[in-house]
């Protein structure tokens, strides 16, 4: 909780001094467009395009702020660039051209260079990719095991039925033996007709072995004060669909697998990972789907092979990423990372979180191969 509130605080801060910084630069824009206005002219000039910039903020407020942060930090580097400039030439006026001068004081640049951001977000988030990993575990089994994992679609932030259906197929066209949704698959602007959209088309994914499904910290929707849909209707579809709900429970996969899916961290009280393994045949590959990448230490000492999750989104907007792993908020951000015995893996997941952009990491589903050494 005390890093939400520093998180928070750290935005509002970041937030109003942006805002302080972007008028500014209005203001001085206009003073060099019109040299001869009055003082209340240029302020009233300044506040109306002020206030415009603002406007988009009512119809898509986070992802106005992202687009406004970036714009706002690359019209610092511009000033940074010029205070450089200007330390190089020892304080000394620097004559720019013309095209140079109306480029720096418009934000032209700046404006350039969002617009790059933007373009690179949006295919990132719509580009999705395949990734693979190969895994050897030391226990026998009678075959290579496939597996395939999906998180964090948050369905109806970017794909649309005809774009999860195609995912899907392509899925099932990999051949695997059983299917993970690692949580997070809808959230809280997800509507009902568009939740039972999401798990028809994902439950239809044929596998050997079934598919399973572990909540995440979006799925039933608390972060809106008036759901679309119930905690019920959501299980009740999730198992028409012919998905397996894990809630600190397990199932054997062709007795040669115990798969543990727990409930999100994020809801209290949880079985204990010694508690949920204490009846465990450890012969078999112990594999754990929990949906926040954490607890990796105590899982390897509790005799875990594997372990997959979502949540992180691999960062989605950069520098949020390398934030989670310098904070300690998550065991790791995104991809493959062997602990003592545990072999952990983090997809930054099918799509997104409230916005459909993706500065950091690509969208993906994961297929991972299991064999035995």
């Amino acid at each position: 909780m005390g890093l939400w509130i520093f998180l928070l605080i750290a935005f509002l801060i970041i937030g109003i001094s942006s805002l302080v910084y972007f008028y500014k630069k209005i203001l001085a824009a206009v003073k060099y467009f019109d040299k001869g206005a009055s003082r209340l002219k240029k302020h009233l000039i300044t506040t109306g395009l002020f206030i415009l910039s603002l406007i988009p903020a009512f119809f898509s407020f986070v992802k106005w702020f992202i687009i406004f942060l970036h714009f706002t930090v690359f019209l610092l580097l511009c000033d940074l660039a010029k205070a450089v400039v200007r330390r190089i030439n020892k304080g000394k006026s620097v004559s720019y051209p013309g095209w140079m001068k109306i480029a720096y004081k418009t934000g032209a640049v700046a404006l350039l260079l969002t617009c790059a951001v933007y373009v690179y977000g949006r295919y990132n988030m719509y580009h999705i990719e395949r990734t693979d990993y190969d895994v050897t575990i030391d226990k026998p089994f009678s075959q290579e095991y496939t597996a395939a994992l999906i998180a964090d679609l948050h369905y109806g932030i970017s794909l649309n039925k005809e774009q999860l259906q195609h995912q899907a197929d392509l899925i099932e066209e990999a051949s695997p033996d059983f299917v993970i949704l690692c949580g997070d698959i809808v959230d809280e602007n997800t509507t009902l007709e568009g939740m039972k959209e999401a798990f028809a088309i994902l439950g239809g994914i044929k596998s050997r072995y079934g598919n399973y499904y572990v909540y995440g910290n979006h799925d039933s929707g608390i972060f809106r004060s008036k759901p679309n849909f119930t905690v019920e209707q959501l299980e009740q579809t999730i198992e028409n669909c012919g998905i397996t709900v894990l809630k600190d429970e397990s199932a054997t996969i062709n007795n040669e697998m115990l798969l543990i899916g727990r409930k999100d961290r994020q809801f209290g009280e949880r079985k204990d990972i010694d508690e949920l393994t204490k009846d465990a045949d450890f012969t078999k590959l112990l594999l754990i789907a929990d949906h926040q990448p954490n607890d990796y230490l105590k899982l390897d000492k509790a005799g875990c092979d594997m372990i997959v999750s979502g949540h992180t989104h691999g960062g989605q907007i950069f520098p949020f990423g390398v934030l989670g792993e310098l904070s300690g908020a998550n065991d790791m951000t995104y991809g493959y990372r062997k602990v003592g015995n545990l072999n952990a893996f983090v997809t930054s997941g099918i799509a997104g979180w409230g916005f459909d952009l993706r500065t950091q990491k690509h969208s993906e589903y994961v297929l991972i191969h299991i064999k035995s050494k």
